[in-house]
């Protein structure tokens, strides 16, 4: 959370949701669909980065700076420090992803109007964000403090306080029942979007081992556009018994899986039955990767 890029991905998702419904046009109607199609892909995309630069400073980049050397020196196991590494970068993933699914909600609910944009949805949320750039500010001024770590946990709480307040604001600025403007079936496909972004951070986090940030991060974006295509490009030759197809198939994530936006349009509930396999499926994906991820990693050479 001390890496500027962090902060700097946070507060583009954070920006960019306040942003594009003000410069949205010519939806047709469509712009709520529009707007939670952007919102999902924005979480998406923005997550894939956040956990390639992540992962390759947490590991790559103490490999390099010799800071791993020191605690694999003392009686801790490589197995451990990679698998720590990565429930420390999936615990910092996750305050993404909320801070993303809350965002989006509120960006949803400014263009749940046609042809108008809600500026009490749009105002709290930026004004919050602006709050809390002021308040990093000072709180560094005063005490010295980190401004990047301290203004990533402020951002987080912006988007949290502007997500209760939108919540009890109609379009009008009155109190209404809480909630009672937002998609709420959006917080369900934003669900899966977070798996796959841990199983993106663990390959990330693996191929970190041997290599360094913008080719860890290309491959994990080509990942993500294979497993988006999976169907296309290995499912329908593998049903017909081309077997490279199928061990294609079988070892390529299908990040459509995890994509709702779908179900969400034609207006469909997300079962949690399907969100539990859904999980099933990632920590399957999530326990082969962090495995060869460990493997990799016992046979890195770690200098001093």
């Amino acid at each position: 959370m001390r890496q500027p890029v962090s902060l700097l991905l946070l507060t583009s998702m954070v920006l960019a949701s306040a942003v594009f419904p003000m410069i949205t046009s010519h939806t047709l109607g469509e712009s709520e669909r529009m707007m939670a199609d952007t919102s999902l892909a924005l979480h998406l995309f923005a997550g894939m980065l956040f956990g390639g630069f992540a992962a390759c400073h947490s590991l790559s980049g103490e490999i390099r700076r010799g800071t791993a050397a020191t605690v694999l020196c003392k009686p801790v196991e490589p197995a451990v420090f990679f698998v720590a590494k990565f429930f420390g970068l999936a615990t910092v993933l996750l305050t993404f992803s909320v801070t993303a699914a809350l965002s989006g909600l509120i960006s949803v609910r400014a263009v749940a109007e046609p042809y108008l944009v809600d500026l009490w949805a749009i105002g709290p949320l930026l004004g919050f964000l602006i709050l809390a750039y002021a308040a990093a500010g000072a709180i560094n001024f005063f005490t010295r403090r980190p401004f990047v770590s301290d203004a990533y946990r402020l951002v987080v709480a912006a988007a949290v306080a502007a997500f209760l307040v939108v919540g009890a604001l109609d379009r009008d600025g009155r109190w209404q029942v809480f909630g009672a403007g937002y998609l709420w079936p959006m917080a369900s496909a934003s669900a899966p979007i977070a798996m796959a972004l841990w199983l993106l951070t663990a390959l990330a986090l693996a191929l970190a081992t041997r290599l360094e940030v913008v080719p860890t991060v290309t491959i994990c974006a080509v990942a993500l556009l294979a497993g988006m295509m999976s169907d296309y490009l290995f499912g329908r030759a593998a049903a017909t018994g081309f077997r490279l197809a199928a061990v294609c198939y079988a070892a390529v994530p299908n990040w459509q899986h995890f994509w709702m936006a779908d179900a969400l349009h034609l207006g469909e509930t997300i079962p949690a039955r399907y969100l539990g396999m859904a999980a099933a499926y990632a920590g399957f994906y999530l326990l082969g990767l962090l495995g060869v991820g460990i493997v990799l990693f016992r046979h890195t050479e770690v200098k001093s």
